[in-house]
């Protein structure tokens, strides 16, 4: 009995070993990486749905059709549109955060090569990981700094019918309402060449996290 017991033991220690790979540090994160690249995809989605509810509401608003109540699904939206880019601010905070944390951990674990063949190969990757990371947090600050400039405006826009709604207010502010729309419109064009770059970097970060 007692021999049966060790035995026991011996196996169920050895069961963590046995039942799933052991992955990295490096690949690991980059794992997490890219199912937060993932997340910051589907954020970016929600935020384009709902800046073309608003593009829609301001139309009609220009249109004078306030049938739908047209002003008050724009705050509503607007509100939305805000929580959606407040998140989308702490997801891409997030990415980055991993991306530094692998390639940190990815440097420290093939800094013991001996061969400088190998060396030279696995830093060049590192180093193109690098570069192609930066080129895309170059464009999500490129169309952040542009969604915060549209942003303003449409909280400009409400704070202005919030205090002035009228059919002579909204013809005087016709040409703020046509800028906003138009530069509604060229942000979701943007936003879908972003959302493409990062499902491509996301294909490249999931290549190497084995999973």
């Amino acid at each position: 009995m007692k021999k049966t017991l060790i035995a026991l033991f011996a196996l169920v220690a050895l069961l963590p070993l046995s039942g799933s790979a052991q992955n990295s540090e490096s690949l690991n994160i980059a794992a997490d990486e890219a199912a937060s690249m993932n997340k910051l995809d589907v954020l970016m989605g929600r935020a384009q749905k709902r800046l073309s509810y608003i593009m829609t509401n301001l139309g009609e608003l220009v249109d004078g059709n306030d049938a739908n109540n047209s002003f008050d699904k724009f705050k509503e939206n607007l509100e939305d549109l805000q929580s959606i880019r407040d998140d989308i601010k702490d997801r891409v905070e997030k990415v980055r955060d991993l991306q530094g944390r692998r390639i940190a951990a990815w440097t420290k674990e093939v800094s013991g090569m001996t061969d400088k063949d190998m060396r030279k190969m696995t830093n060049d990757q590192i180093d193109q990981a690098k570069a192609d990371f930066d080129a895309m947090d170059k464009k999500l600050r490129e169309v952040g700094g542009d969604a915060n400039d549209l942003t303003s405006l449409l909280q400009d826009l409400k704070k202005y019918f919030a205090s002035s709604f009228s059919p002579d207010s909204i013809k005087t502010c016709t040409p703020m309402i046509e800028k906003a729309r138009a530069s509604g419109q060229e942000m979701v064009k943007d936003v879908d060449a972003l959302r493409d770059t990062i499902y491509k970097q996301k294909k490249v970060v999931k290549g190497n996290s084995s999973t």
